[in-house]
């Protein structure tokens, strides 16, 4: 199922438009106030990580439930 979540609403697990899977959501002592730090899994077992506003709309793909 397709849906629109704020970033601090990620799961594991969920997809998002470019085609990475969350691994972890976290706002940690270093994030700064109103971010969240995403780790993302790609292709080919890279993972990055991404600090976003924690109310962006993130575009997912997540299992129903």
């Amino acid at each position: 199922m397709k849906i629109k979540v704020q970033a601090q609403h990620l799961q594991p697990g969920d997809v998002v438009g470019s085609k990475e899977i969350v691994a972890r959501v976290e706002a940690g002592a270093r994030t700064p106030p109103g971010k969240v730090e995403v780790t993302l899994c790609g292709r080919n077992d890279s993972i990055r990580g991404a600090l976003w506003g924690k109310y962006t709309q993130i575009n997912v793909e997540r299992a129903d439930a």
